[in-house]
């Protein structure tokens, strides 16, 4: 079974989400999870009911606190859900409230996790030339499909000030061993393996719009280490709508420091001892 999560605060996106991806939902199956942001937080499963509301006390209960408000990584709740209550879910799919299909992206999703890939080899064409070693062809099995979008890019608030909004282009492959890449959380699937590994950062610290970044940067550190893969640009959204600029350039001036330096393992700054303790309880909540 897959689970679609969507986070929204907001009932006229999630609208015009559903009428978007109905025919996608049904055609593949998929159970819809919407977690509404707000002051309470809870879970709409709208295989069961519009009605039934579920919130981080009731699905995590003494680790409620690992749940975070008015804010993108309150995923995690759908997340937690699916963990506990819906067993025979055995892929996640986080979408954005504001993205619309390109094709079948779940199709494309699925099709990506069931391949294999090579991740201590990087082929510098679209297929494999002469000198690229068969043994690690099929060497990796990729556990986590990052989707891409088009339309508006997910820049930084810097980035976005001085080059404003425009399209771009994306590289499609497996993210090679020991390399880093931003993982956005906008149209994502995963495993339900790896789900220990999923847990959106905190919002801490004054520290914003980096929950999905430290995530993408934890998780590619577990894949290396377990010889898995990641594998980006094989299914795709539209997306249209750009936030604040110059909200974000505050929300995320402390992030663009720490991501810095975070990725080569300086965890001094206070908010990864609250990051690094959260996630350890998360790992033991889901069950590693």
């Amino acid at each position: 079974m897959i689970a679609v999560i969507v986070p929204t605060i907001r009932p006229e996106k999630m609208e015009g989400f559903r009428k978007a991806w109905q025919p996608l939902f049904k055609k593949h199956n998929v159970r819809l999870i919407v977690v509404w942001d707000g002051e309470d937080p809870h879970v709409e499963d709208t295989w069961i009911g519009t009605n039934l509301k579920n919130n981080a006390e009731e699905i995590l209960g003494k680790d409620a606190d690992l749940i975070y408000n008015f804010h993108s990584g309150v995923r995690n709740l759908g997340f937690a859900y699916v963990a506990k209550f819906l067993p025979e879910v055995e892929v996640l799919i986080s979408l954005d409230d504001d993205t619309v299909p390109i094709g079948d992206p779940i199709a494309d999703h699925l099709q990506t996790l069931e391949k294999h890939f090579p991740i201590s080899w990087f082929s510098t064409a679209s297929e494999y030339t002469r000198g690229f070693p068969y043994g690690v062809r099929v060497e990796a099995e990729c556990v986590f499909s990052h989707g891409i979008w088009f339309g508006v890019p997910d820049f930084d608030a810097p980035t976005q000030l001085v080059q404003g909004v425009h399209e771009i282009d994306f590289y499609k492959g497996a993210i090679p061993k020991g390399v880093y890449a931003p993982i956005c959380g906008m149209n994502i699937a995963f495993k339900r393996k790896i789900l220990p590994y999923v847990y959106f950062a905190p919002n801490s610290h004054n520290v914003g719009r980096f929950d999905d970044i430290f995530m993408g940067i934890n998780l590619k550190k577990i894949c290396d280490e377990k010889g898995w893969a990641i594998a980006t640009g094989f299914a795709q959204v539209q997306h249209d709508r750009a936030s604040n600029v110059f909200k974000n350039l505050q929300r995320e001036s402390l992030g663009i420091e720490l991501n810095e330096t975070y990725w080569q393992g300086d965890e001094s700054h206070p908010y990864f001892k609250v990051y690094k303790e959260k996630h350890k309880r998360w790992k033991e909540f889901i069950g590693e």
